[in-house]
C-alpha cells in the first residue's frame, strides 16, 4: 500500500461509520497488502478493517489511559500543552494523524506496518 492510499484509508476510517468504511474498502485490491489479509476470507477481512477503524477512531483519552499516563505526563511526553490535551479529551477533537502517530510512538498500534505501507 502506498502512503497516498494509506492516508486515504485513514481519512476514510475517520470520516465514516464502520459500515460505510467497510463497504468502501473490503473488495479493493489495495487491501491485499494488509498483514493477515486473505482475499478469499471476507469475514476475516472485515475484522481487520474493524481493527483499523478502531485504531483510527480511538479517543485520545483511551490512548493516554492505555499508556498509563496522566494528562500532565502525556502532555510532557509529547510536548503538548495540558490545555490542548484537556480540550482533545473533552471535545473529542484530536486530529486523526495525531492519534495514529501517538499510538505508534507508544507501541499501542503500528498502522503503517499493519497496512504494509511502502514508499
Amino acid at each position: 500500500m502506498t502512503y497516498k492510499t494509506y492516508a486515504e484509508l485513514a481519512r476514510s476510517a475517520d470520516e465514516h461509520p464502520f459500515e460505510l468504511f467497510r463497504a468502501r474498502w473490503l473488495l479493493l485490491p489495495d487491501c491485499e497488502s494488509i498483514t493477515g489479509w486473505d482475499p478469499a476470507d471476507l469475514d476475516h477481512g472485515a475484522m481487520l478493517l474493524q481493527d483499523i477503524h478502531g485504531i483510527v477512531n480511538r479517543p485520545i483519552s483511551d490512548i493516554r489511559a492505555a499508556a498509563g499516563l496522566t494528562q500532565q505526563a502525556f502532555g510532557d511526553r509529547f510536548a503538548i500543552p495540558i490545555r490542548t490535551v484537556q480540550n482533545w479529551e473533552s471535545r473529542g477533537c484530536c486530529p486523526v494523524y495525531v492519534r495514529v502517530l501517538i499510538q505508534q510512538a507508544l507501541g499501542l498500534a503500528d498502522l503503517p506496518a499493519m497496512l504494509g505501507v511502502i514508499s
